[in-house]
């Protein structure tokens, strides 16, 4: 009886709205909030924790593109413990790979727990770009959900023969646009049941990919504004507080409010252009990539000069990708040649499967209702849908508050 009143409080907890007045989360500037967010990472590898690199084929030919050879193999990171356990698959957002980030520092957490984790690139990577998306322009969310899916049955198989890996359970942990994937991706395993998923927590999930896409090119665009110098300025006085805050702990409040403190001098624009620059950081790679796969004369520079294509991809944005690049390929392969962006965009985005979300038990959300990239009415939805598996707090902005004891707590709960 003990433990059954154990187990019912945790669930109770882990899955009520946080409350205003329940929650010390001390950053109420949710811009501010979202660069902490991006600034974490976990703390160094701990000593007993060992992160492996491993390589998955998973499509042939994509291992001999010229100037891209031997780079055609998916690349993941592997935390495995020494027996059996259970495997949490973690998929972070745009702007990060398996080796830096969120999902790092999760992956840390998740392995004290006694897990084994294994981080994927997310789609909008040049790696999974080669190696992964069949289309070789991800973007689309339902093609993109159904390459995960397959890499990661590819990824479980070559683990479990190579690395003698031992599976008792499987979790997914999807972080902003890793978790609208991570819906999709509910969907295919529910309907299919190759990987047996036993439950999904999405953190931050945006609704409306167009929406958000259009914010992210408003922010990149202040750069004109501010002009080249001060725009360097801007990056150059952001990097050097994440560079002092790289040996702080992780778990010390104290470390935080000093990061916070520098941060709080940029001003609400500054802090904007920043968040588009982090997450733009993938694309000059990934649109390298994409016209390696097949060249569609975006890039000037001839294609045996990769350093010279890479700076000339620089200036591209999200709507540019979108627009010059992904659509383009998905009308030749779908035949629509009147599809538009936007059209492209809410194909893939939250809105489009709500309702077949309804009443899931294995799908859990966290969100925060200061998230600029999602807005109140799209966090009512998700509410609406889901009822008590959406887990609300006041402040975060978007991914900004995970690191807080009390989120990093209720993750843990969670996927335990």
């Amino acid at each position: 009886m003990r433990l059954l009143l154990i187990v019912l409080t945790a669930v109770c907890v882990a899955s009520s709205p946080a409350l205003a007045e329940e929650y010390n989360y001390p950053y109420h500037d949710p811009y501010l909030a979202t660069v902490t967010g991006a600034s974490l990472n976990a703390d160094g590898l701990t000593p007993g924790i060992k992160r492996q690199v491993v390589h998955v084929s998973i499509l042939p030919g994509r291992d001999k593109l010229p100037k891209l050879e031997g780079k055609g193999e998916l690349s993941v990171a592997l935390y495995q413990q020494k027996r059996a356990a259970p495997l949490v698959f973690i998929l972070p957002g745009t702007g990060s790979t398996p080796y830096f980030g969120l999902a790092t520092y999760f992956a840390r957490l998740f392995y004290q727990d006694g897990a084994h984790v294994v981080i994927m690139p997310s789609p909008m990577t040049w790696n999974f770009a080669l190696a992964a998306s069949r289309s070789g322009a991800p973007g689309y969310t339902p093609e993109d959900a159904r390459d995960l899916y397959g890499a990661m049955q590819r990824t479980l198989d070559v683990l479990k023969a190579r690395n003698h890996l031992k599976v008792t359970r499987i979790n997914f942990m999807g972080m902003s646009l890793g978790a609208l994937e991570g819906a999709y991706l509910s969907l295919l395993d529910g309907a299919e049941g190759r990987i047996g998923i036993s439950r999904y927590l999405l953190v931050n999930p945006p609704l409306d990919v167009a929406s958000v896409l259009k914010q992210l090119d408003e922010w990149d665009s202040l750069k004109e504004k501010f002009g080249a110098e001060r725009s360097k300025e801007i990056a150059g006085k952001a990097l050097s507080i994440v560079e002092s805050f790289t040996n702080q702990k992780r778990d010390d409040l104290a470390a935080f409010d000093v990061l916070a403190k520098g941060f709080s001098t940029f001003t609400t624009e500054e802090l904007q252009f920043l968040i588009a620059e982090y997450l733009q950081t993938v694309l000059p790679e990934l649109v390298t990539v994409t016209q390696a796969i097949h060249d569609q004369q975006v890039l000037n520079a001839p294609q045996g000069e990769v350093r010279k294509r890479l700076e000339e991809a620089k200036g591209t944005t999200f709507t540019e990708y979108s627009d010059k690049i992904a659509v383009p390929v998905w009308r030749a392969q779908t035949g629509e040649a009147d599809m538009s962006s936007d059209d492209f965009s809410a194909r893939g985005s939250l809105d489009t499967i709500i309702e077949r979300l309804r009443g899931n038990p294995r799908i859990y959300i966290m969100h925060n209702t200061d998230d600029f990239l999602a807005g109140p009415k799209s966090i009512e939805q998700l509410k609406d849908v889901l009822g008590d598996h959406v887990i609300l707090y006041p402040y975060g902005g978007h991914l900004g508050n995970l690191w807080f004891p009390q989120n990093r707590a209720t993750v843990r709960r969670l996927l335990r």
